[in-house]
């Protein structure tokens, strides 16, 4: 069982994951929540790779780990279970041409930012400028590279 967040496997994950044509802006680690009917609407996301409910947690990704990448086209977000964070829960992209919505408010506690997209039905990512339990030290760096690609986003998509 492994219960740390590791930049390789991040890599490993979301480049098995992206389209060839496609390159990563950034890639980090956060948290998802959705429920897994949206990923069952074919509209929502481009595509699904495995999907298993987390122990515990019925039809959705509650605050699930994940890895999140972003390209040019597509958001990718790589979801981890919470007792082995080596194994993947779910896998799926959103082109940016989906999203309806995109919201970014500020959390509660550490410095969080959730980023709140609406796609037929809302997914959240929140992500934190900590690296405590990974071995992502540069997690502050990327997060604040994903935080102004999704500003950038956040004029060509509608409020």
């Amino acid at each position: 069982m492994s219960l740390s967040l590791k930049k390789e496997k991040m890599i490993e994950y979301l480049e098995s994951e992206k389209a060839r044509d496609e390159n990563f802006k950034c890639m980090l680690w956060g948290t998802v929540y959705a429920k897994l009917s949206s990923f069952e609407n074919r509209s929502v996301v481009s595509k699904i790779m495995t999907i298993k409910g987390a122990p515990g947690v019925a039809g959705t990704l509650n605050n699930a780990f994940c890895y999140i990448g972003m390209t040019e086209k597509s958001l990718y977000v790589t979801a981890l279970d919470a007792y082995d964070t080596s194994r993947i829960t779910a896998t799926f992209a959103m082109p940016f041409a989906n999203i309806t919505s995109l919201n970014v408010r500020k959390g509660l506690f550490g410095g969080s930012q959730t980023v709140m997209i609406e796609c037929g039905e809302p997914i959240s990512l929140t992500v934190k400028g900590i690296s405590l339990g990974t071995d992502i030290k540069d997690q502050k760096e990327r997060m604040a590279e994903f935080l102004t690609a999704i500003e950038a986003l956040k004029g060509s998509v509608p409020r």
